[in-house]
């Protein structure tokens, strides 16, 4: 252990320890020793975008709407292709009802990291909420298989989404 620390520098490792300890609290459901292992992460490597994510990520959690977005950006200017981020700021807007804004953060999100079906989830919602309801079958599909070979139990929430889009798709293709 002490020569990789010796390796990364021990602000960094230390900061790689309080970040993992801050999931592991998060994973425990202890948000508030999450926040303090994360706030610790990034008092010794300020840099790293990921640790101002995981801060903001874990303020949304919390219900900080305000102090969540304002890391979510800090973070952007740190790295603008940082996955959660992304997806924090798309969950935002979503909320917001600003669809087009949330749009184009999902499409970063999953631009940064293929494949997360959280982020293929939400554009599908948004992309119904726009009124385009093929699209928001095909993102919700590709949700489920993903949800579905992590066993995931969200992937039952997909089911009926896509069957209300493939009602709704076919309605807008007789309409035409």
């Amino acid at each position: 252990m002490f020569k990789l620390a010796q390796r990364l520098g021990a602000s960094r490792f230390e900061a790689d320890e309080a970040y993992l300890g801050a999931l592991a609290a998060y994973r425990r459901k202890d948000l508030k020793e999450a926040l303090a292992q994360i706030e610790s992460a990034i008092a010794r490597h300020p840099s790293h975008a990921e640790y101002h994510a995981t801060l903001a990520w874990f303020q949304l959690e919390r219900g900080d709407a305000s102090p969540a977005r304002e890391g979510f950006e800090r973070t952007i200017t740190i790295n603008p292709y940082e996955m959660l981020a992304n997806y924090g700021l798309g969950v935002l807007a979503y909320k917001d009802k600003d669809w087009e804004t949330a749009a184009g953060y999902f499409l970063n999100a999953m631009a940064a990291q293929p494949g997360r079906p959280e982020t293929m989830y939400y554009l599908s919602l948004v992309r119904h909420r726009q009124g385009d309801n093929e699209r928001a079958l095909h993102w919700m599909q590709k949700a489920q298989q993903e949800f579905a070979a992590a066993d995931d139990k969200r992937e039952k929430q997909c089911h009926a989404w896509m069957r209300e889009f493939a009602k709704l798709a076919d309605e807008d293709r007789t309409r035409v």
